[in-house]
This record gives C-alpha cells, structure tokens and sequence, in this order.
C-alpha cells in the first residue's frame, strides 16, 4: 500500500467526518426499491457459507449477489472511485464495488461511509469505514494500513461516543475486516429485509426443531456487548438469534414471502410475522 494523498480521506477534523457522516446517512435514506422487486429469481442458496472460513470475501459476493436483486438506478455520485478503492482493504474495496451493482448496500441503516475517513484517536489514526446511531458509534481499521496479512484484512474497531473527550470506549472486533463485513451485511440484510418474523423473548430449548434445517454461519457472535447476534441460513431465509443460555430471540428475513409460510408450524411467540 502506497501512501495516500494527504487529504484524501479528510484531515482528521469534525467537519470533515460530519460531512461524511451526512453523505452516508442521504444515501441510506433514498427511496428503497419495492418489496415486488425482491421477487425476482430464485431464493438464495446456503453455498456460500462453505466459504465463510477460507475466502470470507468471496463469501460475501455471493450473499450480495443472490440476495439483493440488480436495480437499473444511476449510480450514487458520491460513491468512491476506482482511484480511491485502490487505498482501501481488499474486502472494504469489495463492499463498494459490489454496492455498484447492487445499491441496497449503500441504504443500510448503519451505513457504510461512501468516503471513509481519517481521524485521530487516543490508540492511534484510524479509518472510520461506518457509522451507527447518526454517529454515535463507529467502526474503523488502523490507517495507514500496514504491510503484511494485517494490512490486507486489519482489526476492526469499534468506538462508542467517537467524539466524546471524556466517555470514548473502544473495543476491538472479535472478526478482522472480511469477516466483519459478513456479519455487518448478514445483520442489516436480515433485519431490514422486505419479509420478516421476529419472536419475543421465549425458552431458548424452544428453537430445538430449528436445527434441523438452519445452518449455522462460522462467525463470531455479532457485536456481543448488544445483541450477540449467531446467525443461520436455509435456502431463501436468514435467522439471527440472541440468546443466553436459558432465553433467546431469533428474527427472520426473507426475499419471498412464501419463504416464511413453513414457520407457522412452530407456534413461537411472534412479536411481527409477515407471511
């Protein structure tokens, strides 16, 4: 990795990482496609889990590609440049190319950064990469990236009140970059899919009949201070569950309303069901 332009990725200031911020945040609230639209093709296979442990970007592709139908829209004029995908991570410069071919990656609700940017922090300089919360939460990789296989697949960050002096905690990604994508995408496609069912709170022995047909994703819990969401996947539907060890949640998202049909028959404590 070459030295970046100075500038490039903003100068480490509030203003700059506002703006980006906002940039993210006007892009993630574009009128999403219709549900209709995600009817289109077969539901999505489970084979990209196989390649979870060996090319956790690969297996990225696949998801986005079988999960996200093509739209015919412009391209988002703020998206980076092929110039500026050349200083990223692989697997981050993979996101946004795919987010070119398949948009829904820039509408997410904790929106990756169109113009990651560089600040400053008390551990180090840091490339945030994206924000939660309207910015109180943030994640990033050490910049300027270092050689060697850190380099290309770094550590991830995660930073609670980035801009606070005095309450600024951070932690450190239990997944390195390719891997935290997967669990970024996996979490945000299935919570804000067009068809979804979640429980309430229930007996965690009550998700038995589940592990029949689910299959496990090789991940890390997700973000495990919160949620710590595991996820699952089965032809067409992703799952996440929350759980301790006597109680857990699970959601459901699906492309195809049909897909969650079968779910009736578990008579779960439904807090929403949209088949």
């Amino acid at each position: 990795m070459g030295t970046p332009e100075a500038g490039l990725f903003g100068n480490g200031t509030k203003a700059d990482w506002g703006e980006a911020v906002w940039k993210a945040f006007t892009s993630a609230s574009r009128t999403a496609q219709c549900p209709d639209t995600f009817l289109e093709g077969p539901p999505l296979s489970v084979d990209w889990i196989d390649h979870v442990d060996t090319d956790p970007v690969r297996a990225l592709e696949m998801l986005v590609l079988g999960w996200y139908p093509a739209e015919d829209a412009p391209p988002d004029p703020d998206a980076p440049t092929d110039d500026v995908l050349a200083l990223l991570p692989p697997a981050l410069a993979t996101f946004h190319r795919l987010a070119r071919v398949r948009p829904a990656l820039y509408r997410f609700y904790r929106p990756v950064l169109l113009r990651p940017q560089q600040v400053t922090r008390p551990h180090g300089s840091q490339l945030v990469f994206a924000v939660e919360n309207q910015g109180h939460r943030d994640w990033s990789v050490p910049w300027p990236l270092q050689t060697g296989p850190e380099g290309s697949d770094p550590p991830v960050w995660l930073t609670e009140d980035p801009h606070s002096d005095d309450d600024r905690e951070t932690i450190v990604e239990a997944e390195p970059l390719s891997r935290f994508l997967l669990q970024f995408t996996l979490d945000q496609a299935c919570g804000i899919a067009p068809f979804s069912a979640w429980t309430l709170t229930m007996p965690f022995e009550r998700l038995e009949p589940l592990w029949g047909f689910l299959r496990a994703v090789p991940l890390s819990p997700y973000m495990p201070t919160y949620e710590g969401n595991v996820f699952y996947a089965a032809p067409g539907l992703l799952a996440c569950v929350s759980a301790s060890e006597t109680e857990a949640v699970i959601g459901f998202g699906a492309r195809h309303r049909e897909t969650l049909a079968p779910l009736q028959a578990y008579d779960f404590p439904w807090h929403r069901f949209d088949a």
